[in-house]
């Protein structure tokens, strides 16, 4: 089973990190537009190192979806960067959907 169709209802476009330049700018490869369930929202957590992150976004996508931490997402002309990826699993441990919270990009 996994997430109901009718609840990827938005097209966000994920763009995979590749590299960095001289100057410490990250590459970032071409992008691919998904369907998925996007959330604005502000919540803060805490990093390992114990600094506050405000998380400005979650995006809820298929199972399948190819995404990583610092990935950046692209919603309503709006730049997001995952802060972190949660593998969401049914009643049985299936994989059911991947839950993305998200950064304001900081350019």
């Amino acid at each position: 089973m996994s997430l109901p169709t009718g609840l990827l209802n938005q097209t966000i476009t994920i763009y995979g990190k590749t590299s960095y330049t001289a100057q410490g700018r990250e590459v970032v490869g071409a992008g691919t537009s998904i369907q998925a369930r996007f959330q604005a929202k502000q919540k803060n957590v805490m990093s390992p190192t114990g600094a506050i992150i405000t998380i400005a976004a979650t995006a809820y996508v298929a199972a399948d979806t190819v995404v990583a931490i610092d990935d950046r997402v692209i919603y309503d002309s709006q730049t997001y960067k995952v802060y972190s990826k949660y593998k969401v699993a049914d009643g049985q441990g299936n994989i059911n959907h991947i839950k993305l919270d998200l950064l304001l990009w900081q350019t």
